[in-house]
C-alpha cells in the first residue's frame, strides 16, 4: 500500500484455510479498484447521457419515485438482481433482502439461478434444506468420478478447496483413481485422471447407468439404505431399464467402460460422484444432482470418511426459506430466489404484478443471462432502474441512476461466507477482514445506500421501525470525525453473527487475521442427526422427480434424433469470470481478447471451416458470428463459446469495450418454456445449434 494505492496483491501463506492459495483474478484486484472507469459519484440518465448529480439528487428522486410505484401497484412491481463478485460479499446481499422487504417485495434474481440452483432445489427435496449440501471428501477418498468439472479453471463450485489440482493428484498418488467426465479433454484431464468423453446433455442417462450397474453389482448398503433413507424401492424402478448398454447409445460411453467406472466405485475405500457447473446448466441439472446423491447416499458413502460429507454450518440453524412461484407460468423459487432466465418475462408481461422498479447490484444480467436482446428491450421498459455498482457496464447503460459502491477491498466481510456459513469446506474456518482502503470519491458502503433509499420511499428497513432507528443511529455514528464514512453497522452485524455461531465477538476475529479453525467436518455426524426432512432420513423418491422420470423416455428418444446434430457448451476462462474481469487490460492481451468457437477438426472441415475462420453459430432461432478454433480436445459433435463477452457497446469500460469477443447468450434459450422444472435453471450447456461459414457481405 501506498497513499491509499494497491501496489501489489500477495497470498496469506498463513492463512489456516488457503495456505497461500489465490486466484489470479484475485491478485489482480488492483486494476479494478484503482480502475480509471470507477464511478465514484451518483449519476442521473439525463435524455441517453448520464450526468453527475448529488446524493441528495439521486437519493430523494429514486426515493420518491420508487414510493408512487409501490403505491400504485404495490410490492409485486420491485424488483432487484444481485450479480457477482458482490454476491460473496455478507453484509450487502444481507441488506439487499431487508431492503426488499422494507416494501413487501420478494422478486430476487441472482446468478445462482443460472448456475447452481439445481443443487439448492436437491438438497431441499433430498436433505430438507436447501442449504443442506454435500461435498467430497478429497483428502481422503480413494476414487473420484467428476462429472462437468475443470478445477484447473475454475476450482470446485460448492466447495472450498484451496490447492484443488494438488489434492485431486493426491488421490493418484495414494493409490487411488481419477475419472473426468467432459465432452472436452480439459486441463485437469490432462494432469491426471482419466479422461472419460460424454454426448453434452446426456449427463442424466449416465447417471441413471451408473445407479443401475451399481444396484445390478449388489453395491447397495442396504442396511444404511434401511435405518437412515426412504424411497428406494422407488428408485431402483426407475433405474431398471436404464442399462450400460441403453444409456451408451446417447452417452456415447462405452457399456464396458462405464461398468469399470462402477467397479471401480464399488471397491474403493471411499468414493464420490461430483459434477459442476457444466452439469448444472444442462437440461436435467436438477435430476441429475438427485440420481448422483442417491447412488452416493444407497452405495453407503454419503457421511463416509472418503466418501461425500455433508457440510457443517457455522450458524446453527438452516434459514427459513419461503416456496413461491413465479407470476410466470408459475415457476418456482429455489432458495428465495427467483429464476433470472424469466427477468424479461416479468417486466414485459402485463397484468398484476408486472415489476416496473429494478434495482441491480453488482450484475450485468445483459450479458449473463440468456435471451440478452428481449432483455434490453425489457430494462428500457422500466419505469425505475437503478444500479450500484463500481462500473458503468452494458446493464448500467440502460439505467436511469448509477450509484456507485465500494469494491472488496473498501468494506469489511467475512470472505467466502457462502462457504463458511454452510461449512462447505475441508478445513473449517472463519475469516474476518477490515476494510483495507477508503472508499473513492463519493463512493458508499451497498448497505449505506440501500438502507438510505428505504428512508428516502418513506419505508422502515426490513418493515421494522426498530431496525430503522437502529440503522439510522448507526449512520448518525458513522458521521463522526473518527468513524470514517462507514456506518459501522456492518461490523456490529459481523460481531453479532460470530457470537451467535459461539467463536466470539468481533475483537476476537480481529485477534486471528489470518482465520480462526473451527471443527472440521466429520463423517457420522450427519445422517440420523442433521438432516433436516420431516420424516428426519434421506428421500431418494422425491415425487415431483419421481413423475419427472417418467419424461425420460422421450427425452431419450429425442437424444438419439438428434445424434448427428451440434451442441453447443459454454467454456470457463482462467483470466474471466463471467464478464465482470475484461476490463483490466492485463487479462485481455492479445489471443485473450476475444471468445472464440471451439470445434473439433472433423467438425470444421465437414464445414469447410480453418483455424481463424469466422463462422456463424445458430440457436434458439438466433445467431452469433465468432472467430473459430480447431481443437482436438472437443469431442466430435461438441462446440463451445466462453460466455461473458460483448463489451462492445459499454462506454463505461473503456477496456472492455475494446474486445472483440461475441456474446453467446444472445442465442441461448429464455423464457419459462427453457427453464428446468423444479429448479428453474436456464438451459445454457448442451443446447442444439448450428455452424456455417460467416456469410461473405455484399
Amino acid at each position: 500500500m501506498e497513499r491509499d494505492q494497491v501496489v501489489a496483491i500477495e497470498p496469506n501463506r498463513e492463512h489456516v484455510a488457503s495456505a497461500g492459495y489465490a486466484c489470479i483474478k484475485g491478485l489482480r484486484m488492483a486494476d479494478f479498484v484503482h480502475s480509471p472507469d470507477r464511478l465514484q459519484q451518483p449519476m442521473k440518465n439525463v435524455n441517453g447521457e448520464f450526468v453527475p448529480v448529488s446524493w441528495e439528487t439521486a437519493l430523494g428522486e429514486i426515493g420518491e419515485k420508487l414510493r408512487d410505484i409501490h403505491q400504485r401497484h404495490g410490492g409485486e412491481a420491485i424488483a432487484a438482481y444481485m450479480g457477482n463478485p458482490i454476491g460473496f460479499s455478507l453484509w450487502p446481499t444481507t441488506v439487499m433482502s431487508f431492503f426488499l422487504k422494507a416494501f413487501n417485495a420478494h422478486k430476487l434474481f441472482t446468478p445462482g439461478t443460472q448456475d447452481c440452483a439445481n443443487k439448492f432445489a436437491g438438497g431441499e427435496r433430498l436433505f430438507g434444506s436447501p442449504n443442506d449440501q454435500v461435498f467430497p471428501d478429497i483428502d481422503h477418498t480413494q476414487l473420484l468420478i467428476a462429472v462437468g468439472s475443470n478445477p484447473v479453471i475454475s476450482r470446485m463450485s460448492f466447495i472450498s478447496l484451496p490447492h484443488p489440482m494438488e489434492r485431486i493428484e493426491a488421490i493418484e498418488k495414494r493409490g487411488g483413481k481419477v475419472y473426468w467426465v467432459n465432452p472436452r479433454r480439459t486441463e485437469s484431464a490432462k494432469r491426471c485422471g482419466e479422461h472419460v468423453p460424454i454426448r453434452p446433455d446426456a449427463d442424466v442417462f449416465f447417471m441413471l447407468g451408473f445407479l443401475h450397474e451399481v444396484i445390478a453389482r449388489d453395491g447397495v448398503d442396504r442396511e444404511r439404505v434401511q435405518r437412515y433413507m426412504q424411497g428406494f424401492e422407488e428408485l431402483e424402478r426407475i433405474a431398471q431399464a436404464w442399462t450400460p448398454e441403453r444409456v451408451a447409445r446417447v452417452t456415447q460411453i462405452p457399456a464396458e467402460r462405464l461398468r469399470e467406472m462402477v467397479a471401480a466405485y464399488l471397491a474403493a475405500d471411499g468414493a464420490a460422484i461430483y459434477s459442476s457447473t457444466g452439469v448444472n446448466q444442462g437440461s436435467f441439472g436438477l435430476m441429475v444432482y438427485w440420481l448422483q446423491e442417491a447412488i452416493n447416499a444407497v452405495s453407503g458413502n454419503l457421511d463416509r470418511r472418503g466418501g461425500v460429507l455433508a457440510g457443517k454450518p457455522v450458524l446453527p440453524r438452516p434459514p427459513l426459506v419461503e416456496n413461491r412461484l413465479s407470476r410466470i407460468a408459475d415457476v418456482p423459487y429455489v432458495n428465495s430466489t427467483i429464476p433470472a432466465g424469466i427477468m424479461a418475462d416479468e417486466i414485459l408481461a402485463p397484468g398484476a404484478g408486472k415489476v416496473r422498479a429494478m434495482f441491480n447490484m453488482s450484475g450485468n444480467p445483459l450479458l449473463t443471462c440468456p435471451g440478452s436482446e428481449r432483455l434490453a428491450q425489457a430494462f428500457d421498459e422500466l419505469e425505475l432502474f437503478v444500479c450500484l455498482d463500481i462500473v458503468r457496464n452494458e446493464t448500467a447503460q440502460h439505467a436511469h441512476y448509477l450509484l456507485p459502491g465500494l469494491h472488496s477491498l473498501e468494506r469489511a466481510d467475512i470472505p467466502f461466507y457462502f462457504f463458511t456459513v454452510m461449512g462447505l469446506m475441508p478445513t473449517r474456518s472463519f475469516s474476518y477482514t477490515d476494510p483495507v482502503l477508503p472508499p473513492p470519491g463519493e463512493s458508499r458502503d451497498e448497505g449505506l445506500i440501500l438502507r438510505q433509499l428505504c428512508r428516502a420511499a418513506g419505508k422502515p428497513m426490513g418493515g421494522s421501525r426498530a431496525l430503522q432507528w437502529l440503522s439510522n443511529l448507526a449512520e448518525a455514528a458513522g458521521k463522526l470525525p473518527w468513524a470514517g464514512q462507514r456506518s459501522g453497522l456492518d461490523r456490529v452485524f459481523f460481531g453479532l453473527m460470530a457470537r451467535a455461531s459461539g467463536i466470539g465477538g468481533l475483537r476476537k476475529l480481529r485477534q486471528h487475521p489470518n482465520g480462526l479453525l473451527l471443527e472440521p467436518n466429520q463423517p457420522g455426524d450427519y445422517l440420523g442427526k442433521r438432516v433436516h426432512t420431516v420424516s428426519g432420513k434421506v428421500e431418494l423418491a422425491p415425487a415431483d422427480l419421481v413423475a419427472r422420470a417418467a419424461t425420460l423416455e422421450d427425452a431419450y428418444q429425442n437424444a438419439l434424433d438428434n445424434l448427428d446434430e451440434l451442441r453447443l457448451i459454454q467454456k470457463r476462462e482462467r483470466f474471466t469470470h463471467n464478464s465482470w474481469a475484461h476490463n483490466a487490460a492485463a487479462f485481455v492481451k492479445g489471443e485473450h481478447s476475444s471468445n472464440y468457437l471451439y470445434i473439433h477438426p472433423q467438425d470444421a472441415q465437414a464445414r469447410t471451416l480453418a483455424d481463424g475462420d469466422s463462422a456463424r453459430v445458430s440457436a434458439s432461432g438466433r445467431h452469433i458470428d465468432v472467430p473459430v478454433r480447431i481443437d482436438p480436445d472437443m469431442l466430435p459433435g461438441t462446440i463451445s463459446v466462453p460466455h461473458g463477452w460483448g463489451h462492445q457497446r459499454a462506454s463505461g469500460l473503456r477496456i472492455a469495450r475494446r474486445t472483440t469477443g461475441v456474446n453467446v447468450n444472445i442465442i441461448m434459450p429464455d423464457g419459462p418454456q427453457a427453464l428446468e422444472p423444479g429448479s428453474g435453471m436456464a438451459h445454457m450447456n448442451g443446447v442444439l445449434a448450428r455452424v456455417s461459414p460467416t456469410p461473405v457481405q455484399r
